[in-house]
């Protein structure tokens, strides 16, 4: 059982192996037993749903099947008539028109059995034709079999004819459009869906914590340059860039942020090295910008003036780079436009033409 839910939900170790590379020591199981169970639930829900729905569809075609058509003797079907205030029965039939020379006429037509109001007698008669004109007789013939029955509200019963003039037999078959078969393909293809997407959430915030990094790092690597300039040490500098952030609360909205508090956390409380410590985030992180950035700190931490010449140069090919990300993401949202525009330059279209249309 742990298999199929471990197989439903995805696999744990991918689960684990991307935290660790995002968060690095951190313990994760919290976060990865709530994103599991969100799964669960969606698939319990679908499930939930499934059942009733296909239950109710059942209970209502059967009660629809039982209470509509009665078979009689010599295929006499009847159909009873609602009781009078209740709104009139739509009906889809298929009727099949057989002559003596084994030609047959199909046709797909709706009985609409309104409820009894009064007596009324309405007599349908074929007349006699040429063999030439039989086919069309038998079609006029149809339509004023239907007719006649749609518009008939005596007898508390509609019974429909086992035969016309002339030796037409007519054989009378409801049409059942069920929603049954599509609700059977339907909740498999969403739940496919939703196994299909159970890595869906990791890679958005994966693909989140990227975009955090590219985002932050250029003004990241400014302020560092503003403070080695200034005249403090790369240690101080780090520290006075993260109380300035956490104080404008930016560790709880920014990846790139939150990583730099917890390599603060670790100089206070363990004494590891800053540069250690950034060096491991840029390795975890897979950033090539952050990894070149951390490069250029680890080989000149001691060098001063030319490590804030170093982190200058890097910081205007950061922001080139932001820029040029800047761009590209314009220029999907105007791809992502185009969609909602054709559909609004049709609606146009469609009231502009729409008088005339109705005109014709």
């Amino acid at each position: 059982m742990k298999k199929i839910v471990n197989l439903m939900t995805g696999d744990r170790s991918v689960f684990e192996k991307t935290y660790a590379k995002l968060y690095g020591k951190q313990d994760c199981s919290g976060r990865i037993q709530s994103m599991k169970s969100g799964l669960l639930k969606k698939y319990g829900c679908l499930s939930i749903v499934m059942f009733v729905a296909i239950a109710l569809f059942a209970i209502y075609e059967s009660r629809g099947q039982t209470s509509r058509i009665h078979m009689g003797n010599e295929r006499e079907i009847s159909i009873y008539r609602p009781p009078v205030g209740e709104n009139a029965l739509r009906i889809p039939m298929t009727l099949e028109a057989a002559m003596q020379d084994d030609e047959k006429v199909v046709r797909n037509i709706v009985i609409l059995v309104r409820p009894q109001e009064a007596e009324m007698d309405i007599e349908i008669a074929i007349e006699e034709a040429d063999e030439q004109e039989a086919f069309f007789c038998i079609e006029e013939e149809i339509n004023r079999l239907v007719n006649a029955i749609n518009n008939s509200d005596y007898d508390e019963k509609v019974v429909l004819p086992a035969e016309l003039a002339g030796g037409v037999s007519l054989a009378w078959q409801e049409s059942h459009h069920s929603a049954l078969p599509m609700l059977l393909i339907l909740f498999p293809v969403i739940g496919i869906a939703i196994y299909q997407s159970r890595y869906a959430k990791l890679k958005a915030i994966e693909k989140e914590a990227r975009e955090s990094i590219i985002r932050e790092l250029p003004e990241f690597i400014n302020k560092l340059v503003l403070l080695l300039g200034a005249g403090l040490v790369l240690t101080s500098a780090f520290d006075r860039i993260l109380e300035n952030d956490v104080d404008k609360g930016k560790e709880e909205k920014s990846y790139f942020y939150l990583q730099l508090s917890q390599i603060g956390r670790s100089m206070r409380e363990t004494n590891d090295s800053m540069i250690g410590g950034f060096k491991e985030f840029a390795g975890r992180s897979g950033v090539r910008e952050l990894t070149r950035a951390a490069n250029i700190i680890a080989d000149n931490a001691s060098k001063g003036a030319e490590l804030a010449e170093k982190l200058q140069g890097e910081s205007e090919l950061l922001w080139l780079t932001k820029k040029k990300l800047a761009e590209e993401k314009g220029k999907l949202a105007e791809t992502k436009m185009t969609f909602p525009l054709m559909i609004l330059l049709l609606v146009l279209i469609m009231i502009t033409i729409a008088p005339a249309l109705l005109e014709m």
